[in-house]
């Protein structure tokens, strides 16, 4: 049997929940309440629960720091966190606290089973989670660039992979799915640039409008509208100068790390991008390579150093972030058309 603890600070809603668990036929047993955040934490530590099922919004400490600090503790627990659907900035915080699951309320007793038959999938079996493993960032990157066709397919892709990945039933899921992809969206339309207040007013709604959804169709309808919504505040025709703008980080991250192991990966990294899109969008507007047009500001700041400083090819390769002295021998021939040697030589002559 799985232990469940419920954490709420109205006794009616634990009644209830505590009503609807003991009734549904799960291997499951109630082994306390706690009407706060503090209780939870206490009790927590004396009776060790598989499953909690907390309420958001306590006095003192509420549920998103309780849920923060039981997962640094037990991080194996399952939390599912219940939240009134007007706030959303809640479950933003909830997903970075690492909650399991997202619940609105009011709470429909077959919602609230299925998802605790997921969180116990998770226990038993440690099978694909369709929230913390999925991967979103081709989605981000198409709400970063203003790409709406592509953003919609994006998403597309992630409802196929939510129907292949998971044996609890997919109707069981859209809420804490939308929810997860709408704290990502919008984390990522404020980080380019749309207004806190404006992306208030349309989370309001959309929650709303979420909290109705029981259909694959119907969640697709209303991810579109969600994205169409916020790429809509980040300026229409805006696409390519995003582009211009990431791949000029991409660049000046180069030119001011040049001297250091640095990959595709590591500045993919830094402009939030997926490795694959950045050597795309990098090579459209640069036309060169990542890695080519790496070596040829080394090249450039190697040569700098060859006309005005006295230090060895060595040391200058080391400087300017090659592996070896022989590798940037390599490198600088095959652009130059002479060895270092020869060009710091070639310049003593000519003067």
């Amino acid at each position: 049997m799985y232990k469940v603890l419920l954490v709420d600070d109205e006794e009616l809603e634990r009644k209830v929940l505590s009503f609807t668990l003991q009734n549904s036929g799960l291997p499951i047993t109630i082994l306390g309440e706690a009407a706060s955040g503090r209780e939870a934490l206490d009790k927590v530590q004396h009776t060790r629960p598989d499953l909690i099922i907390m309420d958001i919004k306590m006095p003192g400490i509420d549920g998103i720091e309780a849920t923060r600090q039981i997962k640094a503790l037990y991080p194996a627990t399952e939390i599912i966190i219940l939240t009134a659907y007007s706030m959303f900035s809640y479950s933003q915080q909830a997903i970075k606290a690492q909650a399991t699951d997202y619940l609105l309320k009011p709470i429909q007793p077959l919602q609230l089973i299925e998802a605790v038959k997921y969180a116990l999938d998770r226990i038993s079996l440690k099978k694909f989670q369709p929230g913390p493993a999925m991967d979103l960032t081709g989605l981000e990157e198409q709400v970063k660039t203003r790409n709406l066709k592509e953003g919609k397919r994006q998403l597309t892709l992630l409802l196929e992979l939510l129907v292949t990945s998971t044996r609890t039933p997919v109707s069981s899921l859209l809420n804490s799915f939308g929810l997860r992809l709408m704290v990502i969206v919008v984390q990522t339309a404020l980080s380019a640039g749309a207004d806190p207040t404006e992306i208030t007013l349309i989370e309001n709604d959309l929650v709303h409008d979420l909290s109705h959804i029981s259909s694959l169709e119907g969640m697709k309808s209303w991810g579109e509208i969600m994205l169409e919504r916020y790429i809509g505040l980040l300026g229409p025709n805006q696409q390519i100068n995003q582009i211009q703008v990431l791949v000029r980080q991409a660049m000046d991250y180069i030119e001011s790390n040049y001297p250091e192991n640095i990959s595709l990966n590591l500045v993919a990294n830094h402009v939030h991008l997926s490795p694959a899109y950045l050597s795309r969008i990098f090579n459209d507007k640069t036309g060169v390579s990542f890695t080519e047009y790496l070596a040829q500001v080394r090249l450039k700041k190697a040569k700098q150093q060859l006309r005005m400083s006295t230090e060895t090819i060595d040391q200058i390769a080391v400087a300017t972030g090659f592996k070896s002295s022989s590798y940037f021998s390599a490198v600088f021939k095959k652009h130059e058309g002479v060895t270092p040697s020869e060009y710091r030589s070639n310049l003593a002559n000519s003067h």
